[in-house]
């Protein structure tokens, strides 16, 4: 199995389409830093409908970006992995995670004491939450602060 077709099914896990992986894992992979629609299209063998969802997809989370081509009349973006937009995904992740634990503080408020299991369960989650959340946010500054 290649590499581009490992990436789709990590990203597919995700819930993304598997095209969103292989367009990351090319992005990841080359030396190249920029791409026209034509070559992601040709590299990842996929028609235009679909590299042009997945790249559409990746473009509205921010895990790519564009410039336009000046080399020709006709202007072509040139696609390229978002480090900064990567890295606003990634707040944009935690911020998701830190609201819902927030969620689960006020459920275990509206809670009585009749299911003490699941009490248990929500306070442990809260907890394991509220570590992972503080974890994230120190390596994230410190591995991708700017």
């Amino acid at each position: 199995m290649s590499i581009l077709e490992r990436f789709a099914l990590t990203y597919k896990k995700d819930g993304l389409p598997p095209l969103v992986g292989k367009v990351m894992g090319l992005l990841y992979i080359s030396d190249q830093k920029y791409f026209t629609f034509d070559e992601i299209q040709k590299i990842i063998g996929s028609s235009k409908g679909a590299t042009s969802k997945a790249i559409n997809l990746l473009l509205e989370l921010n895990r790519i970006n564009y410039i336009y081509s000046d080399k020709s009349k006709k202007k072509k973006r040139l696609f390229y992995l978002d480090i900064k937009g990567v890295f606003f995904f990634l707040e944009l992740v935690i911020k998701n995670y830190s609201d819902q634990n927030e969620l689960l503080k006020e459920s275990l408020e509206l809670r009585t004491n009749e299911n003490e299991e699941m009490n248990e369960f929500i306070i442990n989650s809260i907890n394991f939450n509220s570590e992972m959340l503080n974890f994230l946010r120190t390596k994230s500054n410190q591995y991708f602060k700017q």
